[in-house]
């Protein structure tokens, strides 16, 4: 499960997936906030491409986002409830 809210949310979730090394094909689906991630188990870890997600903004089962990462979304991407952004 990865939290966003629109369609420049699953362009910015795919790439960080995509961007990982070992990762061959990545879809998120914004209505059930899940991703399917196809990668070359030995290459790479569900971790790793946790990590990558979070890096761009975006909380998930695995990792958390940092503040500073978050903050760099746009205003419409913002889907923590508890951040009066």
């Amino acid at each position: 499960k990865v939290y966003g809210n629109c369609g420049m949310c699953e362009t910015r979730i795919e790439k960080a997936a995509n961007d990982v090394e070992g990762v061959t094909a990545a879809d998120w689906d914004k209505e059930t906030k899940m991703i399917t991630v196809v990668y070359k188990p030995g290459k790479v870890t569900v971790q790793q491409v946790a990590d990558s997600i979070a890096k761009a903004g975006h909380d998930n089962e695995y990792a958390k986002a940092e503040t500073s990462d978050y903050d760099k979304v746009h205003g419409c991407c913002k889907y923590r409830e508890d951040e009066s952004h």
